[in-house]
């Protein structure tokens, strides 16, 4: 049942088993003293000796990856270390510590989303000796440690959101059968991720790029989506005479935000708030709203058009304080907002930036007073660097506010 080294005669010390042993020399005998032969498999699973028998091919997996990890951690050295395990002169033990072990390190060679280097990984069990030769066989899970090593790794496919294909539903046939309990997970996942593979209304590049220029476009674009007519628009910080980070500033608007900025009075302060967080797959970017208070209350209808009990069919009859100007989808119940952005340093000499950036389109900004209201250290934000990204769940900022009033 379980993949060791098959136990020998000169594994067996005491006397007494020995003894035992030769009364035991065909299936009759055994079958008429099943106390003896339940001792005997009690000896084998119970033995100091037989449980550590394994460790001499863990030891030597983590040895191939602890090699592999003084190198540089790519696709193709771990693509390496697999060929060397593969390609050994001597008979290959501890498929499932090796599959285990490779599975542990894909993560940190950054091979957890390719398709190819699973087809790898599962390549190197052995073909055709989990096959169960009958129904109830494969019923009782036959082989359950190597079937379940298999389901764990299309479990870690799952978790990245690889698809199998064709070619690996013929290699899980090929080792385990047709029967087996890995070939079901795997045609649950080829039906139904290939359905829910597409159904984000914000499709992302994959693989997703480390720039975080780049994943800042995506973040902005997916948070402007809510405005068809939204443009997104990258600055430079360096055009601005009077900054100091000189960094890019991805910002986002659409003409309703301008006409609500042209419209706002000039003796209402508006704010830049922030830094917020927006999540684009594993990776997350900081960004910052320009946003004002309602100045007046809207009007709301509170009638239930569903109720009955006081039904009026006169259309041209209609109450005139039901009359109301139409307002876009940037002036929420609490707040208008005018813009949103990302930049690279998140710091508040970048945000002043942003505002001299927009100044141009919008003179009315010139003329609003605008104060800073960060909900968190900006300056001590966690920032995306080149081929980093954080995968951990989002956490709350603390609630810290800082004011400060841009001097035009």
């Amino acid at each position: 049942m379980w993949d060791i080294v098959r136990p020998v005669m000169r594994y067996i010390s005491p006397t007494r088993v020995q003894i035992v042993l030769k009364y035991v020399n065909d299936l009759k005998t055994v079958k008429q003293t099943p106390k003896l032969w339940n001792g005997i498999n009690r000896y084998f699973h119970n033995s100091p000796v037989f449980m550590t028998l394994n460790d001499k091919d863990k030891n030597k997996t983590l040895a191939l990856f602890d090699a592999a990890r003084q190198r540089k951690k790519e696709k193709s050295t771990f693509l390496d270390v697999i060929y060397t395990y593969v390609h050994e002169d001597q008979r290959k033990t501890g498929h499932v510590s090796f599959v285990y072990t490779a599975l542990r390190y894909m993560d940190e060679f950054g091979v957890n989303e390719d398709l190819e280097v699973y087809k790898e990984i599962l390549d190197t069990m052995p073909k055709g000796r989990y096959v169960a030769t009958h129904l109830f066989l494969a019923e009782m899970m036959h082989y359950p440690r190597e079937q379940q090593c298999i389901i764990d790794l299309l479990q870690k496919m799952e978790d990245n959101a690889v698809v199998p294909d064709p070619e690996m539903e013929d290699m899980v046939i090929n080792i385990c059968g047709k029967y087996s309990f890995p070939l079901r997970k795997l045609r649950r996942m080829a039906y139904w991720q290939t359905k829910f593979k597409n159904l984000n209304p914000w499709p992302m590049p994959r693989p997703l790029p480390s720039d975080p220029l780049e994943l800042a476009k995506l973040a902005i674009r997916k948070i402007a989506s809510v405005d068809v007519q939204s443009t997104v628009t990258v600055y430079n910080a360096e055009d601005i005479p009077e900054s100091i980070d000189k960094t890019w500033i991805v910002s986002a608007s659409s003409p309703d935000q301008e006409k609500l900025i042209a419209r706002h009075p000039t003796d209402v302060a508006a704010y830049v708030e922030g830094p917020y967080r927006i999540w684009i797959s594993k990776a997350s970017v900081d960004y910052f709203i320009l946003r004002t208070d309602v100045l007046r209350p809207y009007y709301v209808d509170n009638q239930d058009d569903d109720d009955i009990t006081n039904i009026d069919v006169s259309l041209w009859r209609r109450d005139k304080k039901k009359i109301a100007t139409y307002r876009s989808i940037h002036e929420q119940d609490e707040q208008i907002i005018l813009g949103v952005c990302a930049t690279g340093t998140s710091s508040k000499d970048s945000l002043l930036s942003w505002i001299r950036c927009l100044q141009p389109k919008n003179p009315a900004l010139s003329k609003i007073p605008i104060l800073f209201k960060f909900i968190g250290p900006v300056d001590d934000q966690e920032r995306i660097g080149p081929g980093e990204m954080e995968s951990n769940d989002p956490k709350e900022l603390p609630e810290v506010e800082t004011q400060d009033k841009i001097t035009s």
